[in-house]
């Protein structure tokens, strides 16, 4: 038995033309309904579907969820020179290396360690869609293990949240996200264990003022955040104590953005200046960017800055640490006037700014962003790979070589 309206005939069921014909007086509403039940189909069998309840999305499931879109795995293939004994001559071999980076800027700069990096001719960035592109080293400091990569973008990329190191608890939360043995994204929860922590990886390299955690940290974590319970960025995972348990270490944030405000400096990348100095700190405000020093003779000095001033913003840029007064600069031509808002004595204004190109005068100077990396050979890595794990190490830097020296060596991630 039919319902009143609809047809006898079956055939007018699968007839293209006659698509109302079956419940001609709902068939709007019918059609909603259907439509509905086909989209919950789909969302279920969605792998990144989440029918979940309130106590299920915790915190750490929406700090995850908020920072994977700026975490990038790394990967590429270098080679690496084994130390052999006194019988056997050195000799080099190929190693697959893999790492982890943050997307700071949204033109796709990208902050790593430079051990990730170090000697690998391709480096092939995989983001969290999968989509796989080659990246090229811009800047790099051996010394320090930090390196920026950067990646073509066809938009505005997401970069992570920054937080800050100063205010780390010892027993507090963290989640560290990375390329684990090439399991990208992978995520691993604990908590700060320690602070300013000195871990010294072979006989010319050492870390100061690191972050320790029992997070788990694995070959392939190198360069990826570790993140505070809100999801902001307080460090870069970088070493592993090798043969323990729950034992690694984390650069702080707030000197990775200090070194990286070097290396993305505008003195350095396109030979301009600002002449700004400051420093970043954390007010009832949150973080901004405050003005320590300015130049004489200098752009921002003509165009009226001075000591105190706190910038909130640079072109189209917010403004709350170095980094970003690099980042809201970088690619702006010499002349071109560029807005500033400012803060001084609780009032806001505009002031502008226009760049200037390094004279031969100022390029003697001693630059506000000083050149970091060193010449030559300052430490040596070993690539983290599974084949390398049978390799003594008390330390180790993961994603990059280390070498063997009265067992002390190396690197994690």
């Amino acid at each position: 038995m039919c319902h009143r309206g609809v047809s006898d005939d079956d055939s007018l069921i699968n007839d293209p033309k006659m698509p109302n014909r079956l419940f001609p007086a709902t068939s709007s509403f019918v059609r909603c309904i259907l439509a509905l039940m086909l989209f919950a189909t789909a969302y279920s069998n969605s792998p990144n579907a989440v029918f979940a309840s309130d106590l299920r999305r915790n915190a750490i499931v929406e700090a995850v969820e908020r920072v994977r879109p700026s975490v990038v795995s790394i990967h590429g293939h270098k080679t690496v020179l084994e130390i052999a004994s006194r019988k056997v001559s050195d000799a080099t071999r190929k190693v697959n290396g893999m790492g982890t980076g943050v997307i700071v800027d949204p033109r796709g700069y990208i902050v790593t360690n430079h051990h990730v990096v170090d000697g690998v001719a391709r480096i092939q960035v995989t983001m969290a869609d999968q989509k796989t592109v080659i990246a090229k080293l811009v800047a790099k400091d051996p010394k320090i293990d930090l390196a920026i990569i950067k990646i073509p973008s066809e938009g505005t990329l997401p970069t992570i949240k920054i937080g800050t190191s100063r205010d780390l608890m010892t027993g507090e939360s963290v989640i560290a996200i990375g390329n684990a043995y090439g399991y990208d994204h992978t995520v691993t929860v604990g908590i700060i264990s320690a602070l300013h922590r000195t871990v010294q990886v072979s006989e010319v390299q050492d870390y100061q003022n690191l972050i320790q955690t029992d997070a788990s940290i694995n070959p392939g974590n190198s360069g990826g955040p570790l993140l505070n319970i809100d999801g902001d960025l307080i460090g870069i995972n970088v070493a592993v104590r090798v043969g323990a348990q729950g034992i690694g270490f984390a650069l702080p944030v707030d000197e990775v953005m200090e070194i990286a405000s070097k290396l993305l400096s505008i003195r350095r990348m396109e030979s301009r200046w600002h002449g700004i100095q400051g420093i970043s700190r954390v007010s009832d405000q949150g973080h901004e960017f405050v003005v320590s020093n300015v130049k004489k003779d200098s752009p921002a000095g003509k165009s009226g800055l001075k000591a105190g001033d706190v910038i909130k913003r640079i072109g189209k840029t917010d403004v709350e640490r170095a980094l970003d007064v690099e980042r809201a600069l970088l690619g702006q031509t010499a002349g071109e006037e560029i807005d500033v808002i400012v803060r001084r004595d609780g009032q806001s204004f505009r002031a502008q700014m226009e760049l200037a190109s390094i004279s031969r005068r100022t390029a003697t100077e001693r630059p506000y962003l000083v050149a970091v990396g060193t010449a030559g050979r300052t430490h040596e890595y070993q690539s983290i790979s599974t084949a390398d794990l049978s390799i003594p190490r008390r330390f180790e830097s993961y994603g990059c070589p280390s070498r063997k020296s009265d067992g002390i060596a190396g690197h994690p991630p």
